[in-house]
């Protein structure tokens, strides 16, 4: 079997206005690839572009990253992986371009899953048919206020989350706040409002469950740290991506004072040695890889593995499409020490509207890990075409 074309398809939808603390989203999209072989069997992937010109993603697959692994076997997932890392070392091996070394990856468990005739998370040697998920959500929006939220939240509840994340940090009059120096601070609100909003989810989901709270890095070390006692009052238990991965200092600082809030990261960080670096530091309590943009499936076995190591438990970070959440299914059901996985809540149709099946799960939201061949989805084609780019 050969490598015939590496194709990169780029997908847009226009979604309800969102924003986080760093970006304000109205429309979604997704770049996903397709490699083809010498047989009728392909591979789906997705590169997580959110936000990144879907474009410039298309060039680095198709012109960058696709020679080096055309006319080769896609099954040697591994050798093909490292070809293409080294290849791009003197002229991008990080940021997009890993990120596009990830969507291809995928494709090829894809690819080995559906000629073994087994789902990814068997090939990887499965622990479990069945996912912890938390509830995604919480995003500021025009008009919408704490009954807005409130109904959210109550929604979520309803459908059986235990565990609900929400968004803070967009709070342009905090001092270092790097939401200021973004296109647009629309939709913020004050730091006070943002712990009326964690002591609002907290209040309806009671005593149960654990809270999680997302800044995207938004905030200086200090904020954070003077934030402590009303996190702890509102009943936080996670935190989210709270400094840039790169403040080294300021996370070992926030490990030593936080001593009651797990801290979540770092789905911005790419490649197992750096993740090591951070569990070394003892940067986070709770490893936060991205599959999309981290290293693909090859890579976060790899840093998967070496959390264990450090005795931390895996939740990895899941905002993209269906091609993108089914990976992350099949990856952390290889894990011993997954935790739970990130379940967009947000209206979007590229994660929910352009599979033939809806992924399944039981009355507490624990998604059951496809168990076709591959990736384990079947895509609607001609849905994906509606909104299909290029």
């Amino acid at each position: 079997m050969k490598i015939t074309a590496v194709k990169a398809i780029g997908l847009r939808w226009e979604c309800p206005v969102m924003s986080d603390s760093m970006s304000v989203c109205k429309a979604r999209q997704a770049l996903w690839v397709k490699v083809e072989t010498d047989t009728e069997i392909y591979g789906i992937g997705e590169a997580f572009c959110y936000g990144s010109p879907l474009i410039i993603a298309k060039y680095i697959v198709e012109e960058q990253l696709a020679p080096a692994i055309l006319g080769e076997d896609p099954t040697e997932i591994e050798r093909l992986w490292q070809r293409m890392y080294w290849r791009n070392v003197p002229n991008g091996r990080t940021g997009l371009v890993m990120g596009c070394i990830s969507g291809i990856d995928i494709a090829l468990w894809d690819i080995l899953g559906k000629v073994a005739g087994m789902p990814v998370s068997k090939l990887l040697g499965a622990h479990s048919e069945r996912i912890p998920a938390y509830a995604s959500g919480g995003f500021y929006a025009p008009g919408k206020d704490l009954d807005g939220l409130k109904r959210e939240i109550e929604g979520y509840k309803e459908k059986g989350y235990q565990d609900i994340k929400i968004k803070i940090g967009r709070n342009p009059e905090m001092a270092g706040n790097a939401v200021n120096y973004t296109a647009s601070t629309e939709f913020s609100v004050c730091y006070e409002k943002d712990i009326e909003r964690l002591e609002t989810v907290r209040k309806i989901m009671g005593k149960q469950g654990r809270l999680a709270a997302d800044t995207n890095a938004a905030w200086p070390v200090e904020a954070v740290l003077s934030a402590a006692k009303d996190f702890h009052e509102a009943g936080l238990n996670w935190l989210e991506e709270p400094i840039l991965f790169e403040d080294e200092d300021g996370l070992k600082q926030l490990r030593t004072e936080l001593l009651d809030i797990s801290i979540m990261g770092y789905e911005t960080t790419q490649g197992c040695k750096n993740f090591m670096r951070l569990m070394k530091e003892n940067a986070m309590d709770i490893v936060q890889p991205d599959v999309g943009w981290g290293g693909g499936i090859s890579e976060l076995r790899k840093i998967g593995l070496t959390a264990q190591g450090f005795s931390k438990p895996v939740s990895l970070h899941s905002f993209g499409s269906c091609v993108h959440f089914a990976a992350s299914l099949q990856l952390a059901a290889s894990f011993p020490n997954t935790e739970a996985i990130e379940s967009e809540e947000n209206q979007n149709f590229l994660k929910t509207g352009i599979l033939k099946e809806p992924f399944d799960h039981d009355e507490h939201m624990n998604f059951f890990v496809p168990q076709r061949p591959g990736l384990g989805i079947e895509i609607d084609w001609e849905k994906a075409e509606g909104i299909r780019v290029f």
